[in-house]
Formats: structure tokens, sequence, C-alpha cells
């Protein structure tokens, strides 16, 4: 799969109902709270660890939780 393809479902999967659910956007689209996936609170994007290989950047755990 090349880059091209790559970047086509990246773009992809940032629109679908499931992403969209788990997090908060402001009204410029940039990302400022986040669903944790063992607490189920939103929290702040500076509570979650970076991450490369994630969509948005982010873990999906919270610090607290990790």
């Amino acid at each position: 799969m090349n880059e091209e393809n790559i970047k086509k479902i990246k773009e992809y999967s940032k629109q679908t109902e499931l992403y969209k659910s788990r997090r908060l956007f402001d009204d410029e689209d940039v990302l400022i709270e986040k669903k944790c996936v063992v607490c189920k609170k939103f929290k702040k994007t500076n509570e979650f660890r970076k991450d490369k290989k994630e969509l948005d950047g982010f873990y999906n755990k919270c610090k607290a939780c990790n």
C-alpha cells in the first residue's frame, strides 16, 4: 500500500461516526477532548500520552488509567 492510499484511508477514518463520537472538537476542528477507553470519561488532550500510530496522535487510555 502506498503513501497516497494510506492518507486516503486515514482521512476517511476521521470522518466516521465512531471516531467523532469519541472526540470533541472546537469551532476550528481542533481536537480539545478525547474519551478514555478505560474510564469512559472525556478528558483534555494533555491528559493523554502522545502516540504517532493513532490517527489523532494520542493514546486511547488517559495517563491516569495507563
